[in-house]
């Protein structure tokens, strides 16, 4: 043994010998240090991050949808209120507000099954209405459903009901939790 001298001290050394390490213990000895943990905890989290991300995009995406389809069944049944006399055809009326309102839902390539349609319910009582339902919404200025029948039954101080469905997308990586979900919006005004 060595004797040092250090500051007034005496400490001890040993002699210690190491053997040189074979390359196998060389290539397991980087396994155990933490230079590349980080790394391999992102590439594990990495898709689960990205899932997360992108279900939040897709579930606002269907919001934004429902928002639209809620303001667009609100601007047709305000159309339609004007009543007797001055709305000839509820269907094409509601139409005309529903592309005018909802330019963004003209999307048959993703919700084909599932396309934009309303419904009017006129009432002509308290108890007894008339309807149109099943009218699918053509964006364009001319044609659409056309319902003139249905004008007569505008009573004054009596609701219209709009009702309208649209289809929601939900898939996420080629899968999708909701295939036949669909998003729907009610609104009710009176006739003036």
């Amino acid at each position: 043994m060595l004797q040092l001298h250090l500051s007034g001290k005496t400490s001890t050394l040993r002699k210690t010998w190491a053997a040189p390490r074979s390359w196998a213990g060389k290539f397991t000895a980087r396994f155990h240090e933490e230079r590349g943990q980080s790394t391999v905890e992102f590439a594990l989290l990495f898709p689960v991050l990205a899932a997360v991300l992108i279900g939040m995009i897709q579930f606002g995406i269907v919001f934004w949808n429902q928002i639209t389809l809620t303001n667009a069944a609100n601007n047709a049944a305000q159309a339609i209120m004007s009543g007797p006399g001055v709305i000839t055809d509820p269907c094409s009326t509601a139409n005309t507000a529903f592309y005018q309102s909802a330019p963004s839902l003209n999307n048959s390539k993703v919700y084909g099954t599932n396309p934009l349609t309303f419904s009017i319910t006129a009432y002509t009582s308290t108890s007894a209405s008339t309807s149109s339902t099943g009218n699918k919404v053509v964006f364009a200025t001319t044609g659409g459903p056309s319902c003139t029948s249905l004008a007569s039954s505008l009573t004054q101080g009596q609701e219209v009901v709009v009702t309208a469905t649209y289809g929601c997308n939900l898939q996420l990586f080629g899968f999708n939790p909701a295939p036949n979900c669909k998003l729907t919006a009610q609104t009710a005004e009176a006739v003036q």
